[in-house]
């Protein structure tokens, strides 16, 4: 796994806490596309396992192989809003998702994931265009 990890680098203490938070990819020509949009009462927790899974297995966000292996490819990580009350968050997770409209790894009405094809797919088309 050769790509570049901005792990929080904005607000890293921040994120110790409950939250939401957004994880995209960053294309060498510096556009970006949002991959996932998430919440978690431990926004750090809960994005170190999603880089566990990710170094596991590249499909978790789409990536194939040879992608993973691109150092010119940076996967971003960042808090979008500090919400401790869990319905508050939830509510506000999902006014986030359809803020923001195309995700890639996403469906737009949740926090689920679309299927591995699906991922790679919308990913690949992200990173040709």
């Amino acid at each position: 796994m050769k790509i570049k990890i901005d792990f929080f680098s904005q607000n890293t203490v921040e994120a110790i806490g409950a939250g939401i938070y957004k994880v995209s990819v960053v294309k060498p020509n510096g556009e970006s596309g949002v991959l996932y949009v998430g919440e978690s009462v431990f926004v750090l927790v809960r994005c170190a396992v999603h880089l566990y899974e990710l170094k596991k297995d590249p499909n978790y966000f789409g990536f194939t192989a040879k992608r993973i292996e691109n150092s010119q490819i940076t996967l971003k990580f960042e808090l979008l809003e500090k919400i401790e009350n869990r319905e508050k968050r939830k509510a506000r997770e999902k006014e986030i998702i359809k803020e923001i409209g195309k995700i890639i790894c996403q469906s737009q009405v949740s926090d689920r994931m679309k299927g591995i094809e699906a991922k790679i797919e919308a990913l690949e088309d992200f990173l040709n265009n």
